[in-house]
């Protein structure tokens, strides 16, 4: 079989570290100490039951995880223009999935414990950055000709180091350890469970 030339090799180990550095960085928590509050309450606001409410936010992750861990393989790949079109739809894939993510953040409504409201807002900014980036690095893919192997390596590290610096942004949300009910519904939620065993 004849070696692939360079620029091919560079672009699908620039692709597969991008696929790696955008995984890595949909994976923000909130952490705490566990702990229920019960009784039957209203499903939002004040008097809500924390857990349930919670629950609501954590959840709001998967469907950016579940996206973004739906990496295409690109073993089979024979050429640059095959590659482009499999990271462009990967990463249109991601901002959808960030999307229903923020829409499902939305729908959890008004916390019913201190601090949870600052919460969800930080989490929507980490998706409002997420969105933003994504969308500037497949804008910035579907630009470009694969044909031209230079410019198309050079599009492919922009992207790359633009979902590095996303990566880096996870920790984000800041300190929640003075909320004590949001640290104890985060820890007996099983959606914020699933997300601490990431």
């Amino acid at each position: 079989m004849p070696r692939r030339p360079r620029p091919f090799r560079a672009a699908v180990a620039l692709v597969a570290l991008a696929f790696t550095l955008l995984v890595g960085g949909c994976s923000s928590v909130v952490t705490g100490t566990a702990a229920a509050d019960p009784a039957p309450r209203p499903a939002q606001g004040v008097g809500a039951d924390p857990v349930a409410w919670m629950d609501k936010v954590c959840g709001s992750f998967q469907p950016m995880l579940d996206a973004s861990q739906k990496v295409p393989d690109l073993a089979g790949a024979r050429d640059l223009p095959t590659i482009k079109k499999s990271f462009s739809d990967y990463l249109g894939a991601v901002v959808a999935g960030v999307q229903q993510s923020r829409t499902q953040l939305k729908d959890a409504g008004a916390s019913p414990v201190a601090g949870g409201d600052d919460v969800v807002g930080r989490i929507d900014g980490l998706y409002g950055q997420f969105e933003t980036s994504l969308t500037e690095a497949k804008t910035k893919v579907d630009a470009v000709d694969p044909t031209n192997a230079a410019a198309f390596q050079a599009a492919l590290t922009d992207a790359t180091n633009s979902l590095s610096k996303l990566s880096q942004s996870g920790g984000g949300l800041g300190d929640t350890k003075p909320f004590v009910r949001l640290n104890r519904a985060a820890d007996a939620a099983p959606n914020c469970q699933k997300l601490g065993a990431r």
